[in-house]
């Protein structure tokens, strides 16, 4: 019998309104592969784009090759999935669509107009959408992400000890989900890592690495001991939250078993905005001494700042900036955002009750880069920010002066990769564009330059077809509106309401809540 033809897409759209994919940015998505692990190799046969790594997917022979494409993706690439369905079907009016990720669980009902399997559960879910098309009998024996579909690299490795999270920050698409925080098996973590085959760095993808009882993290770091003295990895990087720093002995154990740094969600260094996003776990110890007690124990710091207008003055967020790139011992963020009230969380809930969301707002629009609220300033103050951090907020003599002084302050703790990954972030800082830069061309000047505005932003050259579509999939190419000319949720989204909105009193709390977790 003849292998069911799998294509399994992730899509995405670049913050920037650009078409190029981002190979060389840290972290990148192992979607596609752990989706693929779910299926037995020798029963099907499966081929993985991904769109933030190469692009967008343009191969429509692979799509006539396709009987089912599943498409994952992040909230703002909802659009997108639309649009690759539509050259799908235009292609291969045979082919059957699944779609599953965040939006699957914020939107089930109009994802149902595009989608002929809406999955709204994990990544298990696959293996039935999968045995419902083609007959039962399609599970892997032993789930593995099938990293040997996706491109080689000795130097970054990407695995996951656990999903999901246990705090609940007001801003976070994980607490919009809701789901169980769970840990993996042991065994499955050291099956992840074998699978491999040596890389200078693993880095675990889970929200929270540090999540759960104790005892898990401690016996995850024996693992990690044992095989870093084996010499499967040159070390390891996580994300962890700010409960981690509270005992010092979690960064000597971090250290003895091979870890080279951590990523962790600072947002800010003001008590009230950390407040305001309900990241209780922030509060413990001051954000500085968080991160310098982590530098000088020799691991890497990276973190992001999420800037709200909506509660911060746009000079309280200067001074903040000017803070970070004067203190040479602290490193700099990774990116900067603006918070974005993603759809289900509680921000999102409280901006639109409060008439704050801007009309005609498009999840296009919802990309950390445009102003989707009414500010605090005045909107053309705002705009001319928006527009200066996304070419470069910080001074760029400023930020080769914090990286001269981080480098003479940490040259003797940080490994030589942990330094390196460090000082990068002066570079991050001064071309914010530069990891994106795509064959659009909007810029000053042009065409659809951006306006940094949500409802009169530029979409980009994806809503344009690039081949012939029917008549009847030409509104997968129109953009999923979030607010009506009023500033109401749109009339697209009433079906779903109960998944967007809270009750009141049902704000995030930042409490930890551990769930489900399997034993090793």
């Amino acid at each position: 019998m003849p292998k069911p033809r799998i294509l399994i897409v992730n899509c995405y759209s670049d913050n920037h309104r650009q078409a190029r994919g981002n190979p060389r940015v840290v972290p990148q998505s192992i979607a596609p592969a752990v989706l693929a692990g779910m299926l037995d190799p020798a029963r099907v046969d499966i081929r993985l784009a991904c769109e933030f790594r190469d692009g967008p997917f343009e191969d429509l022979d692979a799509l006539r090759w396709a009987e089912l494409l599943v498409l994952t993706g992040l909230n703002p690439a909802f659009d997108r999935m639309k649009q690759v369905t539509a050259y799908a079907r235009a292609v291969n009016p045979a082919i059957v669509v699944g779609m599953g990720g965040p939006l699957a669980r914020m939107l089930p009902n109009l994802s149902q107009r595009y989608f002929d399997y809406v999955c709204s559960g994990d990544v298990e879910q696959i293996v039935a959408v999968v045995d419902a098309v083609f007959g039962c009998g399609h599970a892997a024996d032993v789930p593995i992400p099938r990293h040997d579909l996706l491109p080689a690299s000795r130097i970054i490795g990407y695995a996951e000890a656990s999903r999901n999270c246990n705090f609940r920050c007001s801003f976070c698409s994980m607490t919009a989900e809701d789901r169980k925080f769970m840990a993996y098996d042991l065994n499955d973590v050291r099956r992840q890592i074998e699978a491999l085959g040596y890389r200078q760095c693993v880095m675990f993808l889970d929200q929270n690495f540090f999540a759960g009882p104790r005892a898990y993290f401690t016996a995850r770091m024996a693992l990690l001991k044992e095989l870093f003295e084996q010499r499967r990895f040159g070390g390891w990087a996580a994300l962890v939250t700010a409960d981690f720093f509270t005992n010092p002995d979690n960064l000597a154990l971090a250290r003895e078993s091979g870890c080279i740094g951590f990523f962790s969600g600072v947002e800010s260094f003001s008590h009230a905005q950390i407040q305001s996003y309900a990241k209780k776990q922030n509060l413990v110890l001051p954000q500085e001494r968080t991160i310098r007690s982590c530098l000088e124990a020799g691991l890497v710091f990276h973190y992001g700042l999420i800037f709200d207008l909506v509660d911060q003055k746009i000079d309280d967020v200067l001074a903040e900036t000017e803070f970070i790139v004067s203190n040479p011992r602290i490193t700099l963020p990774s990116f900067l955002s603006f918070a974005i009230p993603l759809l289900g969380t509680p921000l999102f809930d409280r901006r639109l009750r409060e008439g704050l969301l801007l009309p005609n707002l498009r999840l296009r629009d919802m990309d950390g880069r445009s102003l989707v609220c009414h500010p605090a300033d005045p909107l053309e103050t705002a705009t001319a920010f928006a527009r200066l951090m996304d070419s470069g907020l910080l001074s760029k003599r400023k930020l080769a002066a914090h990286a001269w002084r981080f480098f003479r302050h940490y040259r003797s703790t940080l490994t030589r990769w942990g330094l390196l990954s460090g000082l990068a972030n002066a570079w991050a800082m001064s071309y914010p564009r530069l990891g994106s830069n795509g064959r659009d061309g909007i810029r000053p000047g042009r065409d659809g330059c951006r306006s940094y505005l949500a409802g009169c932003e530029p979409l980009g050259s994806l809503y344009r077809p690039r081949i012939r579509i029917p008549e009847r999939y030409r509104d997968h190419f129109e953009p999923l509106y979030v607010t009506d000319g009023d500033g109401e949720l749109h009339d697209d989204l009433i079906d779903d309401a109960a998944s967007l909105l809270h009750p009141p009193g049902s704000e995030a709390t930042g409490i930890p809540t551990y769930n489900a977790i399997a034993m090793p």
